[in-house]
C-alpha cells in the first residue's frame, strides 16, 4: 500500500530518509523539488521498530494510518458474560426479521414459534449472532408504531433467550425498542442511522455498556433512494464513520462496530465502491460488519429476484471477508458458512 506526503518540510524528508535506511519502507521515493514522498511501509521491520526509533520521524496522522493498517490484532469483548470475539472470526449474523413486509423474508417468520425456531436453526447452521428486527427498513418503508414494534420483537427474544445463549442484536433506531430489548435478553444494537434518529440511544448503549452497530445511511428509508449521490462514497462514508465514533466515544461508548450501508441511500457504483475498497475503513479500528445478502444491487448485476440471489450474495460475502469485513450479516447461514470455510482453509493452508 503506497503513502503519499504533500508538502513534507525539508527535514522531514530527512527524517524519511532515516527511517528508510532503517529499513523500514519497502519503496521510498521522493521529490525535493515538489516536497512529496512517496513510501511503501515494510510490515514487518516498521512493526518492530520502537516508538523511540519512529518517535517524531514520521507525522502523528501518518504514523496512525501505517500503525493501523499493520495491527492485525482483533479486540474480544465481554457482552453478558459472553464473549464476543473478533478473533474467531469472519462471524456470521443471521438475519431475522419478525415483520410482514420486509424485502426478503417478510411475513415467513413473523409468528414467534417460528421466529424462534428459525433462529435455532441458524445457530446450529453456524450463526454466531442473530439479529432481530420488527420493523422493515427496505426502501420506501414506513415506520412502525414503537408498540407494534415492541409486540413483535419483545416475546420472540425472550423466548430464543430462555432456549440459547446465541449473542441477540436488536436491530432498531428506538431508544424505547433498544432498552426493552436488552432487558429482556438481547445483547446488542443494531442502528441503521447510527444513534441519529434518537439520541437518547447514546444513553441506553452508555448504560447497558453493549456493542453498537452504527451504520452509515444517506436520508431516511422511506426517502433514502430517491436519487442520491456521491463525489467519492468512500470518502464520505470514512469521514461520516469518524465523526460518529468521535461522538460516541466522548459519551462513555467504546464497543463499536461499523456498517457502511450497502443498499441504504447508495447507487449501483456507490454499494460496489463500498465492497471493492472496504479496507479503507480498517484503518478506523473498528470490527467492520457488512450486510450485502439478497439486495437489489446483486439482483440487478444478475438480472435475479430476491430467492435467487444467494451465489451473487456468496460472492459478495468472500470479497468483503476479503476486504476485512469481521462479521457479514446474511439470510443464508449454512451456505455462508461452507463458503467461509472454505476461503479460512486456503487462506491458513500452510505446505510441507
Amino acid at each position: 500500500m503506497f503513502f503519499k506526503i504533500n508538502d513534507a518540510e525539508p527535514f522531514e524528508l530527512e527524517q524519511l530518509k532515516q527511517l528508510q535506511r532503517k529499513g523500514a519502507f519497502y519503496f521510498f521515493r521522493h521529490d525535493a523539488q515538489r516536497n512529496e514522498a512517496l513510501i511503501v511501509p515494510d510490515e514487518m521491520c516498521f512493526g518492530q521498530l520502537g516508538e523511540k526509533e519512529v518517535g517524531r520521524d514520521l507525522p502523528l496522522r501518518l504514523q496512525k494510518m501505517i500503525r493501523a493498517r499493520f495491527d492485525h490484532s482483533a479486540p474480544a469483548w465481554t457482552v453478558n458474560h459472553k464473549t464476543l470475539d473478533f478473533s474467531r472470526g469472519p462471524l456470521i449474523m443471521g438475519i431475522l426479521n419478525v415483520t410482514p413486509d420486509s424485502f426478503s423474508d417478510g411475513g415467513r417468520f413473523y409468528e414467534r414459534d417460528r421466529a424462534v425456531e428459525r433462529a435455532l436453526q441458524m445457530e446450529a447452521e453456524g450463526a454466531s449472532l442473530i439479529d432481530i428486527g420488527g420493523e422493515s427498513t427496505r426502501p420506501g418503508a414506513l415506520p412502525v408504531p414503537e408498540e407494534e414494534e415492541l409486540r413483535r420483537v419483545i416475546p420472540v427474544i425472550e423466548k430464543l433467550r430462555s432456549k440459547s445463549d446465541v449473542l441477540i442484536s436488536v436491530d432498531t433506531y428506538k431508544s424505547s425498542i433498544a432498552r426493552a430489548a436488552l432487558k429482556a435478553g438481547a445483547d446488542m444494537i443494531n442502528d441503521i442511522s447510527a444513534a441519529q434518529f434518537d439520541e437518547k440511544m447514546v444513553e441506553v448503549a452508555r448504560d447497558f455498556d453493549c456493542p453498537i452497530i452504527i451504520m452509515h445511511i444517506k436520508g431516511t428509508p422511506r426517502n433514502m433512494q430517491n436519487n442520491p449521490y456521491y463525489e467519492d462514497v468512500v470518502e464520505e462514508v470514512y469521514h461520516y464513520f469518524e465523526e460518529r465514533i468521535e461522538r460516541l466515544e466522548r459519551a462513555g461508548i467504546g464497543k463499536i462496530i461499523i456498517d457502511p450501508g450497502i443498499g441504504f441511500g447508495k447507487r449501483l457504483e456507490d454499494n460496489l465502491h463500498l465492497l471493492r475498497d472496504l479496507k479503507d475503513f480498517t484503518f478506523l479500528q473498528r470490527p467492520i460488519l457488512m450486510g450485502t445478502s439478497r439486495k437489489s444491487f446483486i439482483g440487478k448485476i444478475l438480472n435475479k429476484e430476491v430467492d435467487e440471489r444467494i451465489y451473487g450474495s456468496l460472492a459478495t460475502q468472500i470479497l468483503a471477508v476479503q476486504n476485512g469485513a469481521n462479521i457479514v450479516r446474511v439470510h443464508d447461514v449454512q451456505a455462508t458458512q461452507d463458503a467461509l470455510k472454505i476461503l479460512k482453509a486456503v487462506q491458513y493452508f500452510e505446505t510441507d
